[in-house]
């Protein structure tokens, strides 16, 4: 999910949430969105620079590497030690922190669901032919040709389109 995209979600959500958590609200709606960090330290420290811009053309490439250590602070075991020690300490803050890392990862698996079922559905319509070069390819990779600004019309299957990877590759270098 787009960074834009998960930015006017925790929007919305804390916004709703705003009547009961009043001055805390920014609390989640922070989390929510720093969660992603985690990304960003994986590449420092696995590519040895800082340099954001490197970090940004890495993850933006046409089907970047996806390990549980890149996203340490998604996983179960991060999230259940925040929880243990939020109860431990009876923590509001450590709560609310939980939260909006939990509200952050539900829509990370909304949308890898949506991904995954666009894949496939595009895939099979396709015969596994690429859509640019008409080759044969056993797996087929989903790519977004169309960025709709409606959040409803997001996994509309006239925004994507099937590719080899050289092409998808090509499409990611225009």
């Amino acid at each position: 999910m787009r960074v834009r995209e998960h930015l006017l979600l925790s929007t919305a959500a804390a916004a709703v949430a705003a009547p009961w958590l009043k001055k805390d609200t920014w609390i989640p709606f922070a989390s929510s969105i720093l969660i992603d960090v985690d990304h960003y330290l994986w590449y420092v420290i696995s590519h040895r620079t800082l340099s954001l811009r490197d970090a940004l053309t890495f993850f933006n490439q046409a089907d970047p590497p996806q390990t549980a250590s890149m996203k340490f602070m998604h996983q179960p075991l991060f999230l259940g030690l925040l929880l243990f020690l939020a109860a431990r300490f009876r923590s509001r803050l450590l709560f609310l922190i939980l939260a909006g890392l939990l509200f952050h990862v539900s829509l990370d698996a909304i949308h890898i669901t949506q991904m995954s079922r666009l894949k496939r559905t595009l895939s099979e319509e396709a015969a596994s032919v690429c859509g640019e070069c008409n080759r044969f390819v056993d797996e087929l990779q989903l790519h977004t040709h169309t960025v709709t600004n409606n959040l409803l019309d997001r996994y509309n299957p006239k925004h994507f389109v099937v590719l080899c990877p050289e092409c998808h590759e090509l499409a990611h270098q225009k």
